[in-house]
This record gives C-alpha cells, structure tokens and sequence, in this order.
C-alpha cells in the first residue's frame, strides 16, 4: 500500500452557524483527519490526513473520497439538525516531498485574527 498526505481546506456558507462549524470538523477529526501538526493549529477550515492507497488506485481516487468525507462529514451535521452548506473545498493530494506549517514565529508582527488568543 502507497501513502499520501490529503489537505483540504473549505468554505461554508455564510449562515453556518459556529456550533455547526465546530461539529463539522469534529466530524472529520472523528473520521481521522487532523486540525494541527505537531499540536499547532492549521488554518481555519483547513485538515490534513496521511492515506493509504491500493495500488490500483490513483491521487484522483484518493482525491475523491476526500470530497466525499467533506461532503458526508457535513450531511452528518446537517442531520443534528444544524444549518450547514459548503460552498466549496480545495483537495491536494500528494505522495512525497515535505509538509508542514509554515515555521513558528515566521509571521511574526502580522496581525492576528479577533478570535485567536494573543
């Protein structure tokens, strides 16, 4: 079996509520997609996953289960009850070199958004 490291980041509608957004990613947390590298938090709606590959299969198989999670991750919210709709969601799908945040302290005297502790 190949790895490969997915990153997917998405949009919701503006009417998404946050509970409806923090019960989305804890959705996909729950199907093994991560919010942080190394305890460091990815950018807002933005996971990562390592995936394994049958050999038959190709980056544009992997590619669309990873839209599929996105899209069941949110009918699951959506069945709670909850106001949810993603706009759209970018996939990238790639099998070697490096990844990662970009290095700690990097953005230093950039502003931080509102909601992010100083």
């Amino acid at each position: 079996m190949r790895q490969f490291i997915a990153t997917m980041s998405y949009e919701l509608s503006a009417d998404t509520p946050p509970d409806a957004r923090k019960l989305l990613l804890a959705e996909l947390v729950g199907r093994r997609w991560k919010d942080r590298v190394k305890e460091r938090r990815m950018p807002r709606n933005t996971v990562w996953i390592k995936r394994g590959a049958e050999d038959h299969e190709t980056t544009s198989d992997l590619h669309l289960r990873c839209s599929e999670e996105l899209r069941d991750a949110a009918a699951a919210v959506a069945r709670s009850g909850r106001v949810i709709r993603v706009l759209r969601a970018y996939v990238q799908v790639a099998g070697g070199g490096s990844y990662g945040l970009a290095p700690e302290g990097f953005f230093e005297g950039s502003p931080k958004p509102p909601d992010e502790p100083g």
